[in-house]
This record gives C-alpha cells, structure tokens and sequence, in this order.
C-alpha cells in the first residue's frame, strides 16, 4: 500500500507535531481494531459496529520513533442500528489505515 498522499514529511510540509487544515478521510476499522484469528463471533445488537470503512476527520499527523505515520482523528462510531453512540477525538490510527475521502460530483 502507498501512503504517498502523507509526502516523505508528512504531506505539504507537515511535520509530525505541526496541526493541519482538516481533512476528510476514510478510516478501515479492520486495521485499526483487528481480531484475533481465534475470535469466536457473535452478534450483540447494540454493540459498536468495528468493522468496514467509516468517515472521519483527520487533524495531524504524527510520526512514530521508528518512521511510522499515525493520523490524530476525530470518528463517530455507531451501534448495529446505525446510531451513533460514541464518538473518538484524538484517535491515534496507523496511516495504512487511512485514505483521502474525495467529495462526490
């Protein structure tokens, strides 16, 4: 997977301290809260849905002592009903899990 959209410095001159201007983003759930291979599922109705691709806000980004990128995020994660029932700000989410959210025509 290609993180070229981060830039070698974080994207247009980011730093990984330094705010930016807010952005759209899709967050892959799956990467950011996997499950053990040996996970037994069961539906709980009013659970946090965890997993798919779910819009989000991202408002820096940070860099790992080993070179790694993490977005700070903002998420609203919703229930099985589709209701919101909590929402995440200053997320840490590894970059691989993150891509641009492109306005729609």
């Amino acid at each position: 997977m290609t993180l070229g959209w981060i830039g070698a410095h974080g994207g247009e001159g980011i730093t990984g301290g330094q705010a930016i201007r807010a952005r759209a983003v899709w967050i892959d759930l799956d990467v950011v809260f996997p499950l053990p291979a040996e996970h037994r599922w069961r539906v709980v109705a009013d659970g946090l849905e965890l997993t798919g691709q779910v819009p989000g806000i991202l408002k820096r980004w940070i860099r790992g002592s080993r070179g790694e990128w993490y977005g700070l995020v903002w998420v609203p994660l919703r229930d099985g009903a589709g209701d919101v029932r909590l929402t995440l700000d200053d997320q840490l989410v590894p970059a691989v899990a993150l891509r641009p959210r492109l306005p729609t025509a």
